[in-house]
């Protein structure tokens, strides 16, 4: 039912809801435009499958005939119901042929679902052509006589008019919004708690050792400078100690000013074994450095604050957790983690140091279709029809290229497609899936195509198109990503790669690769067209 205020039109469709012959089609309201520009509007058009097609004019209340004038409850109509039906279908018939189709027959008849029509007209072209109230009780019976008396014999139909028919009525038309309006529409929200967060954060500030568990998107890293805020008002000391120094910066520019601290693990046991010896040899890149360092840190730290929050606590080792346990000895600690973004498969959080969980139920920050696809390739259940329609809306994009070497311009060509779309370079993050040391990375370059980039810790990153490894990009997000770097299959734990950057989109996701790389892929090659 097409909005209409004719209670009897409501009438006659739940009639025809409940007793349309099988196989037959009813539509409430079509509306076509000729190519001359003549508008007409049929209340319903009833499609028999090889039998033909019938326009059906509604009009309620007492409608009577006298003399060959039509009045309705006492008004006079200007055009007789029939004659309504037959222009209309006149110019249905020419619409349809203007599109190669032709019913193989087609006729016009009137209901009145307020009269009872206990005796036809005499006028030859109305008898037999009028419903009654009585008959729309009984729409399958009432119907195929009334076609066979509307209808003339059936002649060799032609195209698909049916469908044709259908078409022009149309289905619901939801236009997507252009993706510069999607962006502009997530304003200052990107930056809030929803209700349900706060509330998480009233429940747990009782709790002095909290472990959080939640999905990329859940708002984890807002939980843990809401917690950090809250604990900071009450006259606290509080550290917060992250994974990366792209989110240390992030986090330092809005929690600083509060007179919190902001740290990242190793940056803060390496400034610790520094003071104490400021000869000390810098990284050299092998893994018993960082745990030498965060051995002599513990040796050398002080519980100097009265929490310590840790987010993307997935990602700390074994020493990096004994530095953390020694601050925070006697005091309070909240930490933030996502299993499925735990790229060390033998790192996680020691749950001996907590008293409490809590478990965040939903991502919140990825469009349904992005983290359908981003929960896919981390092998938890996501939604395909979710994905398909991001993929036909735009906010998904699955972009081939003919080789490796080809990747680093293809992306600077995407960036360029959502310039032109009403983004800024501070809307979009290019998140390689290479890691920070790998040669040929996507980031290693200073442009892609004829765009700057800067890495995530850059001082002008947030007005900046960024590019970086997906580990730098953890605990980050920017409305549009662009995906690069896609690494052979099964190497280097791809799934995990591919979740952490999807779920850094708000808005739109674009996958970059070579085709043969997204053909192989088990959760993406399906989703390319054959």
């Amino acid at each position: 039912m097409r909005p209409s205020r004719s209670a009897a039109e409501a009438r006659v469709f739940e009639a025809l809801r409940r007793g349309l012959p099988a196989g037959w089609t009813a539509w409430h309201s079509v509306r076509i435009r000729t190519r001359a520009g003549f508008l007409g509007e049929g209340d319903f058009v009833l499609a028999a499958p090889g039998r033909g097609l019938l326009a059906l004019e509604v009009k309620g209340g007492r409608v009577e005939e006298r003399d060959g004038r039509w009045t309705s409850n006492g008004a006079p109509l200007a055009v007789a119901p029939l004659d309504q039906a037959r222009d209309f279908l006149g110019k249905l018939v020419r619409r349809l042929k203007e599109v190669g189709c032709r019913p193989p027959a087609f006729g016009a008849a009137a209901c009145f679902p307020d009269v009872r029509v206990t005796r036809q007209p005499d006028q030859d072209d109305l008898r037999g052509m009028l419903l009654g109230a009585d008959e729309i009780g009984w729409m399958g019976e009432a119907l195929p006589p009334l076609l066979d008396r509307a209808l003339p014999r059936p002649e060799a139909e032609q195209g698909e008019w049916i469908e044709a028919v259908h078409r022009l009525w149309g289905e619901s038309w939801v236009p997507a919004l252009g993706l510069g309006q999607r962006v502009r529409d997530l304003g200052e929200r990107r930056y809030r708690l929803d209700e349900m967060q706060l509330l998480a954060v009233e429940g747990l500030l009782g709790n002095a050792r909290v472990l959080v568990h939640g999905p990329a998107g859940s708002g984890k890293t807002l939980l843990a400078a809401e917690a950090a805020r809250r604990h900071a008002a009450a006259g606290k000391r509080v550290l917060v100690l992250c994974f990366t120094r792209p989110l240390q910066k992030w986090l330092a520019s809005r929690l600083e000013p509060e007179g919190i601290e902001v740290h990242t693990v190793s940056g803060l046991a390496r400034a610790l074994v520094r003071a104490a010896d400021p000869a000390a040899p810098d990284d050299d890149g092998d893994p018993a450095f960082w745990r030498e360092q965060y051995l002599r840190a513990c040796d050398l730290c002080q519980p100097l604050w009265d929490l310590v929050v840790v987010d993307e606590a997935q990602d700390l080792q074994e020493e990096a957790w004994l530095l953390v346990s020694t601050l925070a000895e006697g005091r309070g600690l909240w930490a933030f983690h996502d299993e499925a973004q735990r790229f060390w498969p033998d790192r996680s959080p020691p749950l001996g140091l907590f008293d409490a969980t809590f478990r965040l139920p939903r991502a919140l920050r990825c469009p349904p279709g992005i983290w359908a696809l981003a929960a896919r390739c981390a092998g938890m259940p996501g939604d395909e029809g979710e994905i398909r329609r991001a993929l036909a809306d735009g906010a998904l994009a699955l972009v081939p290229c003919p080789a490796a070497s080809a990747v680093a311009d293809k992306v600077g060509e995407e960036v360029d497609r959502l310039r032109s779309q009403g983004l800024s370079p501070g809307d979009i993050g290019v998140v390689s899936l290479r890691g920070q040391m790998a040669e040929g990375a996507v980031f290693r370059r200073t442009h892609l195509g004829r765009h700057r980039i800067v890495p995530a810790d850059a001082a002008d990153a947030e007005e900046s198109l960024v590019a970086d490894s997906f580990l730098r990009w953890k605990g980050l997000e920017r409305p549009a990503v662009v995906v690069a770097d896609l690494p052979e299959a099964d190497r280097g734990q791809r799934g995990v790669r591919l979740y952490v950057a999807l779920t850094r989109a708000l808005v739109a996701a674009r996958i970059v690769a070579p085709l043969p790389a997204l053909r192989s892929d088990p959760v993406l090659g399906p989703l390319l067209p054959p």
